[in-house]
């Protein structure tokens, strides 16, 4: 199989172009070509002479994705791309739009997927309910936000290079830090300052809760987000929809992020989603709150998303209000996350239930 020119490190490409005898600095103008230029396909780069464009042409492949279809939703906020893989698989990824309003500044966030499918079974997911098959390459996760990146330059006119307006969530399909090393090596492609150019602290690392692999992120340096999706305060709520917990109990949970602020002197972005009847009332809040008190944490509120194989329902707007008034009294900042892209399926927990009925 030819492998694609976004899955190779700027050190190997050098090596690559110095065994054919084209020099190294070209590796540099390559990369300047693919990842601040946005190049289309090796054709396009003219900073190149002839033998390493054929060299390139030979050796390589482009884009590792294929769009298959892409859906906007009703309000024309957000955007979904189905990708077809080298081998057939599919993938999604979610372009959101938030438009000025008031305090809050016109920005761009992309929702890239890590994995096709999921092992990891969170009963109120469809991505959970299509089952693992593999794991992205980091060309495929470093693509999804390039060929976006692409359509926002033409749609839009701005470069979204070094601003603080374009956001990176790896909450799409998959749990990144079982993807651990590929998922770090993308955020190191996607922070390039020679490439992507996108802040750190406009990515986030989300995890259902794997708490070795939160340790070692903590150890990393780098300064990307955690979210740590929660959806319970107790052990036996907890693992009723997220199996992991059985594993790595919400005592051994919160252990991990309090050593995560610790090392990292940053706050956890908590997500909870809230199931009908199942871990809303205000005994959970309550109990949620007391969990949460003692860290330096902000917590997501996440109304349940309907998919194609389960029959949780949403709490009401007053069950959510109680809820989050509850979380106020313990001095924790909450947000009751804005509803995107629900009519197309690209909502939390949604993606990949069309790949169902392919």
């Amino acid at each position: 199989m030819v492998i694609s020119i976004f899955e190779i490190k700027k050190e190997d490409i050098k090596l690559g172009f110095k065994s054919a005898g084209i020099r190294e600095y070209r590796a540099d103008q390559l990369w300047q070509s693919i990842y601040v230029d946005l190049s289309s396909s090796f054709d396009e780069i003219k900073t190149l002479p002839l033998e390493a464009v054929n060299y390139l042409k030979s050796n390589h492949s482009f884009s590792p994705l294929r769009l298959v279809v892409k859906k906007k939703s009703k309000d024309k906020s957000t955007d979904k791309y189905l990708w077809k893989l080298h081998d057939n698989n599919l993938i999604e990824t979610v372009l959101m739009r938030y438009d000025e309003d008031g305090h809050r500044r016109r920005r761009r966030t992309v929702c890239i997927s890590s994995q096709v499918g999921c092992a990891l079974d969170c009963k109120f997911c469809a991505t959970g309910q299509q089952g693992f098959t593999r794991q992205l390459t980091v060309g495929e996760i470093v693509s999804q936000v390039i060929e976006i990146k692409k359509e926002l330059i033409i749609e839009e006119g701005r470069s979204f290079n070094n601003e603080n307006n374009l956001n990176i969530v790896f909450m799409g399909m998959g749990e990144p830090l079982a993807n651990y090393s590929r998922t770090l090596e993308a955020v190191k492609r996607l922070n390039d300052q020679k490439g992507l150019n996108i802040g750190a602290r406009n990515i986030t690392i989300s995890t259902v809760g794997l708490v070795p692999k939160i340790l070692d992120l903590a150890k990393e340096k780098i300064q990307v987000n955690l979210a740590v999706s929660i959806h319970a305060p107790d052990d036996e709520t907890r693992s009723q929809t997220v199996p992991i917990n059985n594993t790595y109990p919400i005592g051994d949970l919160i252990q991990a992020c309090k050593k995560y602020i610790e090392i990292t002197n940053r706050k956890v972005f908590f997500e909870y989603v809230l199931l009908h009847g199942q871990n809303d009332s205000k005994s959970h809040a309550e109990k949620l709150g007391k969990l949460l008190k003692p860290l330096l944490c902000h917590l997501n509120l996440i109304p349940v998303n309907p998919t194609l194989k389960s029959d949780y329902k949403r709490s009401n707007s007053d069950k959510i209000n109680a809820f989050r008034e509850i979380i106020t009294k313990y001095n924790i900042p909450s947000t009751i996350r804005m509803e995107k892209g629900i009519d197309i399926n690209a909502g939390c927990g949604q993606l990949k239930s069309e790949f169902l009925n392919l």
